[in-house]
Protein backbone atom coordinates (compact mmCIF):
# COMPACT_ATOMS: atom_id res chain seq x y z
CA UNK A 1 0.00 0.00 0.00
CA UNK A 2 2.30 2.93 -1.32
CA UNK A 3 -0.72 5.52 -1.12
CA UNK A 4 -4.08 5.83 -0.10
CA UNK A 5 -6.12 7.62 -2.37
CA UNK A 6 -8.97 5.86 -3.61
CA UNK A 7 -10.74 3.06 -1.08
CA UNK A 8 -13.80 0.59 -2.99
CA UNK A 9 -16.39 -0.03 0.29
CA UNK A 10 -18.42 -2.99 -0.68
CA UNK A 11 -22.05 -2.21 0.52
CA UNK A 12 -24.28 -5.20 1.64
CA UNK A 13 -27.89 -3.93 0.54
CA UNK A 14 -29.65 -6.32 3.14
CA UNK A 15 -28.84 -4.68 5.95
CA UNK A 16 -29.09 -1.20 7.39
CA UNK A 17 -25.66 -1.40 9.56
CA UNK A 18 -22.69 -0.60 7.47
CA UNK A 19 -19.57 -0.56 9.79
CA UNK A 20 -17.27 -0.31 7.03
CA UNK A 21 -18.96 2.80 5.49
CA UNK A 22 -18.00 4.39 9.37
CA UNK A 23 -14.47 2.35 9.12
CA UNK A 24 -14.00 3.79 5.23
CA UNK A 25 -14.91 7.50 6.24
CA UNK A 26 -12.35 7.80 8.57
CA UNK A 27 -9.40 6.21 6.47
CA UNK A 28 -10.64 8.99 3.59
CA UNK A 29 -10.69 11.89 6.28
CA UNK A 30 -7.11 10.92 7.03
CA UNK A 31 -5.64 10.25 4.24
CA UNK A 32 -7.59 12.89 1.17
CA UNK A 33 -8.49 9.56 0.10
CA UNK A 34 -12.02 8.97 -2.61
CA UNK A 35 -14.31 6.08 -1.65
CA UNK A 36 -16.49 4.62 -3.72
CA UNK A 37 -19.58 3.00 -2.59
CA UNK A 38 -20.48 -0.04 -4.40
CA UNK A 39 -23.33 -3.19 -4.73
CA UNK A 40 -22.82 -6.08 -6.29
CA UNK A 41 -26.40 -7.74 -6.35
CA UNK A 42 -26.62 -10.88 -7.93
CA UNK A 43 -30.59 -11.60 -7.13
CA UNK A 44 -32.05 -9.93 -10.28
CA UNK A 45 -29.74 -11.98 -12.81
CA UNK A 46 -30.70 -15.13 -10.69
CA UNK A 47 -34.36 -14.71 -11.49
CA UNK A 48 -34.05 -13.72 -14.92
CA UNK A 49 -31.52 -16.49 -15.41
CA UNK A 50 -33.69 -19.23 -13.83
CA UNK A 51 -37.32 -18.32 -14.13
CA UNK A 52 -38.10 -15.25 -16.36
CA UNK A 53 -37.84 -14.08 -19.02
CA UNK A 54 -35.62 -11.39 -20.83
CA UNK A 55 -38.41 -8.01 -20.36
CA UNK A 56 -39.18 -9.35 -17.15
CA UNK A 57 -35.70 -9.35 -15.86
CA UNK A 58 -34.76 -5.69 -17.41
CA UNK A 59 -37.92 -4.94 -15.46
CA UNK A 60 -36.61 -6.53 -12.23
CA UNK A 61 -33.05 -5.42 -13.01
CA UNK A 62 -34.10 -1.60 -12.93
CA UNK A 63 -36.53 -2.15 -10.11
CA UNK A 64 -33.53 -3.33 -7.89
CA UNK A 65 -31.20 -0.51 -9.47
CA UNK A 66 -33.17 2.55 -8.35
CA UNK A 67 -33.52 0.72 -4.53
CA UNK A 68 -29.98 0.69 -4.79
CA UNK A 69 -28.94 3.86 -5.89
CA UNK A 70 -31.31 5.38 -3.03
CA UNK A 71 -29.43 3.15 -0.49
CA UNK A 72 -25.99 4.16 -1.65
CA UNK A 73 -27.38 8.15 -1.94
CA UNK A 74 -28.63 7.88 1.63
CA UNK A 75 -25.51 6.82 2.64
CA UNK A 76 -23.23 8.92 0.10
CA UNK A 77 -25.03 12.17 1.47
CA UNK A 78 -23.78 12.81 5.04
CA UNK A 79 -20.62 11.74 4.18
CA UNK A 80 -20.33 14.43 1.24
CA UNK A 81 -21.81 17.29 3.52
CA UNK A 82 -18.13 16.56 5.53
CA UNK A 83 -16.20 17.15 2.85
CA UNK A 84 -15.78 13.83 1.31
CA UNK A 85 -15.38 12.97 -2.29
CA UNK A 86 -18.17 10.39 -2.97
CA UNK A 87 -18.66 8.06 -5.90
CA UNK A 88 -21.27 5.25 -6.24
CA UNK A 89 -21.95 2.50 -8.52
CA UNK A 90 -24.21 -0.88 -8.66
CA UNK A 91 -23.79 -3.88 -10.58
CA UNK A 92 -25.40 -7.02 -11.31
CA UNK A 93 -23.72 -10.11 -11.40
CA UNK A 94 -23.35 -14.00 -10.62
CA UNK A 95 -21.73 -14.58 -9.21
CA UNK A 96 -21.48 -12.36 -6.26
CA UNK A 97 -17.49 -12.29 -5.48
CA UNK A 98 -16.82 -12.18 -9.53
CA UNK A 99 -18.25 -8.96 -10.24
CA UNK A 100 -17.09 -7.37 -7.10
CA UNK A 101 -13.04 -8.76 -8.56
CA UNK A 102 -14.28 -7.50 -12.08
CA UNK A 103 -15.10 -4.12 -10.50
CA UNK A 104 -12.00 -4.05 -8.52
CA UNK A 105 -9.73 -4.77 -11.60
CA UNK A 106 -11.74 -1.74 -13.10
CA UNK A 107 -11.32 0.20 -10.80
CA UNK A 108 -8.13 -0.31 -9.29
CA UNK A 109 -8.45 1.18 -5.72
CA UNK A 110 -5.94 1.22 -3.43
CA UNK A 111 -7.81 -0.30 -0.34
CA UNK A 112 -11.15 -2.27 -0.53
CA UNK A 113 -13.19 -2.69 2.36
CA UNK A 114 -16.11 -5.00 3.21
CA UNK A 115 -18.22 -5.87 5.87
CA UNK A 116 -17.58 -9.57 7.44
CA UNK A 117 -19.95 -11.77 9.89
CA UNK A 118 -19.62 -15.06 11.77
CA UNK A 119 -19.83 -18.06 9.50
CA UNK A 120 -20.77 -21.12 11.45
CA UNK A 121 -18.29 -24.37 10.29
CA UNK A 122 -21.26 -25.79 8.46
CA UNK A 123 -21.92 -22.72 6.23
CA UNK A 124 -18.40 -22.58 5.21
CA UNK A 125 -18.63 -26.08 4.17
CA UNK A 126 -21.78 -26.25 2.31
CA UNK A 127 -22.12 -22.53 0.68
CA UNK A 128 -19.65 -20.66 -1.12
CA UNK A 129 -18.77 -17.34 0.60
CA UNK A 130 -17.94 -14.09 -0.98
CA UNK A 131 -15.17 -13.27 1.89
CA UNK A 132 -13.29 -16.17 1.22
CA UNK A 133 -12.71 -16.16 -2.97
CA UNK A 134 -11.61 -12.48 -2.39
CA UNK A 135 -9.31 -13.38 0.22
CA UNK A 136 -7.99 -15.20 -2.42
CA UNK A 137 -8.46 -13.13 -5.78
CA UNK A 138 -9.04 -9.32 -4.71
CA UNK A 139 -4.96 -8.04 -5.85
CA UNK A 140 -5.08 -4.93 -3.25
CA UNK A 141 -5.37 -4.84 0.65
CA UNK A 142 -8.54 -6.22 1.70
CA UNK A 143 -10.25 -4.80 4.96
CA UNK A 144 -12.66 -7.13 6.18
CA UNK A 145 -14.75 -5.33 8.92
CA UNK A 146 -16.29 -7.07 11.60
CA UNK A 147 -19.28 -5.44 13.48
CA UNK A 148 -17.16 -3.62 16.33
CA UNK A 149 -16.10 0.17 16.30
CA UNK A 150 -12.84 1.32 16.27
CA UNK A 151 -11.31 3.25 18.94
CA UNK A 152 -10.49 6.02 19.29
CA UNK A 153 -7.04 5.34 19.32
CA UNK A 154 -6.73 2.60 15.96
CA UNK A 155 -4.40 -0.31 17.59
CA UNK A 156 -2.56 -2.34 14.72
CA UNK A 157 -1.01 -5.27 14.91
CA UNK A 158 1.15 -7.03 12.10
CA UNK A 159 1.08 -10.32 12.32
CA UNK A 160 4.77 -11.68 10.78
CA UNK A 161 6.14 -14.80 9.57
CA UNK A 162 10.28 -14.54 9.68
CA UNK A 163 10.47 -18.04 8.95
CA UNK A 164 9.04 -17.68 5.33
CA UNK A 165 6.48 -20.84 5.86
CA UNK A 166 4.45 -21.34 3.20
CA UNK A 167 6.71 -20.05 0.59
CA UNK A 168 6.16 -16.70 1.76
CA UNK A 169 8.35 -14.09 0.26
CA UNK A 170 10.54 -12.78 2.89
CA UNK A 171 10.07 -9.07 1.46
CA UNK A 172 6.35 -9.71 2.74
CA UNK A 173 7.01 -9.40 6.82
CA UNK A 174 8.57 -5.65 5.15
CA UNK A 175 5.69 -4.89 3.31
CA UNK A 176 3.45 -5.96 6.47
CA UNK A 177 5.30 -3.72 8.49
CA UNK A 178 5.18 -0.45 6.15
CA UNK A 179 1.17 -0.97 5.51
CA UNK A 180 0.61 -1.27 9.08
CA UNK A 181 3.35 1.78 10.21
CA UNK A 182 1.27 4.16 7.30
CA UNK A 183 -2.36 3.48 8.49
CA UNK A 184 -1.05 4.15 11.99
CA UNK A 185 0.35 7.00 11.51
CA UNK A 186 -2.51 8.74 9.46
CA UNK A 187 -4.96 7.39 11.92
CA UNK A 188 -2.44 8.92 14.87
CA UNK A 189 -3.08 5.10 16.33
CA UNK A 190 -0.46 2.45 17.37
CA UNK A 191 1.45 -0.62 15.94
CA UNK A 192 2.55 -3.46 17.04
CA UNK A 193 4.64 -6.32 15.52
CA UNK A 194 3.76 -10.28 16.56
CA UNK A 195 5.04 -13.96 15.31
CA UNK A 196 4.03 -16.69 16.52
CA UNK A 197 6.21 -20.11 16.82
CA UNK A 198 5.10 -23.26 17.24
CA UNK A 199 7.85 -25.93 17.97
CA UNK A 200 5.55 -28.99 18.11
CA UNK A 201 5.99 -29.91 14.49
CA UNK A 202 9.87 -29.84 15.41
CA UNK A 203 9.89 -31.68 18.30
CA UNK A 204 7.59 -34.34 17.09
CA UNK A 205 10.24 -34.96 13.98
CA UNK A 206 13.15 -35.45 16.36
CA UNK A 207 11.24 -37.73 18.66
CA UNK A 208 11.80 -41.53 18.48
CA UNK A 209 7.55 -43.23 18.72
CA UNK A 210 8.40 -44.70 21.16
CA UNK A 211 9.03 -41.70 23.71
CA UNK A 212 6.31 -39.96 22.53
CA UNK A 213 4.49 -41.45 25.50
CA UNK A 214 6.65 -40.82 27.94
CA UNK A 215 5.66 -36.87 28.06
CA UNK A 216 8.51 -33.85 27.97
CA UNK A 217 11.87 -34.38 28.45
CA UNK A 218 14.57 -31.96 28.89
CA UNK A 219 15.85 -32.10 24.93
CA UNK A 220 12.37 -31.06 24.35
CA UNK A 221 12.76 -28.09 26.44
CA UNK A 222 16.23 -27.34 25.14
CA UNK A 223 15.39 -27.80 21.93
CA UNK A 224 12.21 -25.09 22.84
CA UNK A 225 14.55 -22.79 24.08
CA UNK A 226 16.95 -23.16 20.60
CA UNK A 227 13.87 -22.76 18.58
CA UNK A 228 12.46 -19.55 20.43
CA UNK A 229 15.77 -17.98 20.19
CA UNK A 230 16.15 -18.32 16.51
CA UNK A 231 12.73 -17.04 15.83
CA UNK A 232 13.68 -14.49 18.09
CA UNK A 233 16.93 -13.88 16.04
CA UNK A 234 15.03 -13.70 12.56
CA UNK A 235 12.34 -11.90 14.03
CA UNK A 236 13.86 -9.18 15.44
CA UNK A 237 16.16 -8.73 12.94
CA UNK A 238 13.19 -7.63 10.37
CA UNK A 239 11.00 -5.66 13.56
CA UNK A 240 14.86 -3.82 13.92
CA UNK A 241 14.65 -2.20 10.21
CA UNK A 242 11.33 -0.18 11.17
CA UNK A 243 11.88 2.18 14.49
CA UNK A 244 8.32 2.17 15.19
CA UNK A 245 7.97 -0.91 16.40
CA UNK A 246 10.69 -0.74 18.59
CA UNK A 247 9.13 -2.13 22.09
CA UNK A 248 6.23 -2.92 20.79
CA UNK A 249 7.18 -6.48 19.24
CA UNK A 250 5.88 -9.92 20.25
CA UNK A 251 7.35 -13.53 20.21
CA UNK A 252 5.03 -16.08 21.24
CA UNK A 253 4.43 -19.72 21.21
CA UNK A 254 1.54 -21.68 19.90
CA UNK A 255 -0.10 -22.18 16.92
CA UNK A 256 -1.55 -18.96 14.94
CA UNK A 257 -5.43 -19.58 14.74
CA UNK A 258 -5.42 -19.80 18.44
CA UNK A 259 -2.51 -17.76 19.72
CA UNK A 260 -3.24 -14.44 17.79
CA UNK A 261 -7.33 -14.25 18.56
CA UNK A 262 -5.72 -14.36 22.56
CA UNK A 263 -3.28 -12.00 21.33
CA UNK A 264 -5.76 -9.72 19.75
CA UNK A 265 -7.56 -9.76 22.84
CA UNK A 266 -5.18 -8.95 24.98
CA UNK A 267 -3.78 -6.26 23.16
CA UNK A 268 -7.25 -4.49 22.25
CA UNK A 269 -6.34 -4.70 18.68
CA UNK A 270 -8.79 -3.30 16.10
CA UNK A 271 -6.92 -4.83 12.88
CA UNK A 272 -4.58 -7.44 12.05
CA UNK A 273 -2.41 -7.17 9.46
CA UNK A 274 -2.08 -10.76 7.58
CA UNK A 275 0.01 -11.62 4.62
CA UNK A 276 -1.46 -13.48 1.80
CA UNK A 277 0.69 -16.10 0.10
CA UNK A 278 0.18 -18.14 -2.94
CA UNK A 279 1.92 -21.39 -4.10
CA UNK A 280 2.40 -22.63 -7.76
CA UNK A 281 -0.49 -23.88 -9.73
CA UNK A 282 -2.45 -24.01 -7.59
CA UNK A 283 -2.47 -20.49 -6.43
CA UNK A 284 -5.87 -19.34 -6.68
CA UNK A 285 -6.63 -22.44 -4.34
CA UNK A 286 -4.09 -21.77 -1.60
CA UNK A 287 -3.65 -17.71 -1.07
CA UNK A 288 -4.73 -16.59 2.29
CA UNK A 289 -4.79 -20.21 3.92
CA UNK A 290 -4.31 -18.54 7.42
CA UNK A 291 -6.59 -15.86 6.91
CA UNK A 292 -9.13 -17.80 6.26
CA UNK A 293 -8.73 -19.94 8.67
CA UNK A 294 -8.30 -17.17 11.23
CA UNK A 295 -11.34 -14.90 9.78
CA UNK A 296 -13.62 -16.04 12.20
CA UNK A 297 -11.71 -16.27 15.18
CA UNK A 298 -10.13 -13.30 15.20
CA UNK A 299 -12.03 -10.42 17.49
CA UNK A 300 -11.13 -7.89 15.33
CA UNK A 301 -11.08 -6.73 11.62
CA UNK A 302 -8.51 -8.22 9.60
CA UNK A 303 -6.46 -6.36 6.81
CA UNK A 304 -5.04 -8.56 4.36
CA UNK A 305 -2.12 -8.03 2.18
CA UNK A 306 -0.65 -9.85 -0.67
CA UNK A 307 3.19 -9.41 -1.88
CA UNK A 308 3.82 -6.90 -4.45
CA UNK A 309 4.93 -9.04 -6.95
CA UNK A 310 2.10 -11.25 -6.80
CA UNK A 311 -0.51 -8.03 -6.74
CA UNK A 312 1.49 -7.15 -10.24
CA UNK A 313 0.74 -10.58 -11.54
CA UNK A 314 -2.74 -10.45 -10.76
CA UNK A 315 -3.23 -7.00 -12.09
CA UNK A 316 -2.13 -8.01 -15.21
Amino acid sequence: MDALRKILVVVDPTTTAQPCIVKAARLAQAFGAELELFICDSSAELRASRFAAAEMYEVAAERNRAVHDGQLESLAAPLRQRGLKIATDVVFHDPLHAGIVEKIRALRPDLVIKDTHYHSAMRRALFTNTDWHLIRECAPPLLLSKPAAWRSQVKLAAALDPGHADDKPAALDRELLACAERLALGLHGEVRAVHVFNPAPVIASVTPAASIYAGPTYVDAELVKSLREMHQRDFGAVVAEVPAFTDRADLIEGVPPEALPSYALAHDIDVMVLGAVARGALRRLLVGSTAERLLDRLPCDILVVKPSQLVKEMQA
